[in-house]
This record gives C-alpha cells, structure tokens and sequence, in this order.
C-alpha cells in the first residue's frame, strides 16, 4: 500500500517482524518505529555501497599491482579483529 505523509511525501506500507520485547521496549521508550527502521535501512545501505566502492577499489589496486603478499593479508586481518574487537 502507498501513503502519502503529511509533507506529501509517498511511502510504502510494509509489515516487518520484530521480537515482541524489542517493539515493546522501543514502545515504552517513545520511538517511532518507522523512523528509525527507515533511518536503519538508510545506513545499512550506504555501507553496503561503501563497501563495493571500497571492493572495486581493493580489486583495482590488485590489477594493477597484483595480489597482496600473505604475510600482508594476515597482517590485515589481524588489524581488522583488533578493531572491531574494540567497536563491539
């Protein structure tokens, strides 16, 4: 189903399934449910663009240097656990 917002805006109506406690704790906080889930899938899409430019990138740098040494991928992969450690 299509709505129109107060700002004339058009938007899809869409059903989405979320654990019972999650949506009663976000009721009990005031959210607006369909905002944040539209804030969330703006962000999520944009990181997945972010992360195709970024493989584009990788894989062009490949081409033209050719492929990373082992030593330097582990080395890498190390780098990024230690990071995301600390996000999460």
């Amino acid at each position: 189903m299509i709505v129109r917002d107060t700002y004339g805006l058009t938007m899809a109506r869409v059903t989405i399934t979320v654990p019972d406690e999650l949506l009663a704790r976000a009721t009990a906080a005031g959210l607006n449910v369909s905002h944040v889930t539209a804030v969330a899938l703006v962000e999520e899409l944009e990181r997945q663009a972010k992360r195709a430019e970024l493989d584009a990138y990788l894989a062009e740098l490949e081409n033209e240097l050719g492929p990373v040494p082992p030593d330097e991928a582990a080395e890498a992969r190390d780098w990024v656990i230690r990071l995301t450690a600390h996000t999460s």
